[in-house]
């Protein structure tokens, strides 16, 4: 199993230059997302004002990705994980906290091109960044 991030799932999805990097990385793999990794990806469609044809490729790749909801466990790892980074100086956005947490929940890996995944206790990180 593998958490892909709400950067990678952006760019397979639309064919940016450094998917090709990742796709060795989530090809052969379980590929999970986080809940807000999600909610990322369709507030990028709103925002942009995306037309139904796009919106409906959107909703489309998706399926490919198994979303992880939030429960008690997953409350409780972003929770402390936000309050360490924030006391090392390292604040991380809710988003962001919210994937690491999923990944840490799950013990597996973690598949970002953000460098704020740096450096997180038990958090494996593959990253080209």
């Amino acid at each position: 199993m593998i958490v892909t991030d709400t950067n990678v799932v952006s760019y397979i999805f639309s064919g940016h230059e450094l998917a090709a990097l990742y796709l060795p990385e989530v090809e052969a793999q379980r590929t999970l997302i986080s809940f807000a990794t999600l909610e990322e990806l369709w507030f990028g469609a709103y925002n942009g004002n995306w037309g139904d044809r796009r919106k409906n490729e959107l909703a489309r790749h998706l399926e490919q990705y198994e979303v992880i909801w939030p429960d008690a466990e997953l409350v409780d790892i972003c929770s402390r994980l936000r309050s360490h980074r924030k006391a090392d100086g390292r604040e991380m956005s809710t988003s962001d906290a919210w994937i690491a947490a999923t990944a840490l929940r799950l013990n597996c890996p973690l598949v970002s091109h953000d460098l704020d995944f740096e450096e997180i206790d038990g958090l494996k990180l593959i990253s080209f960044a």
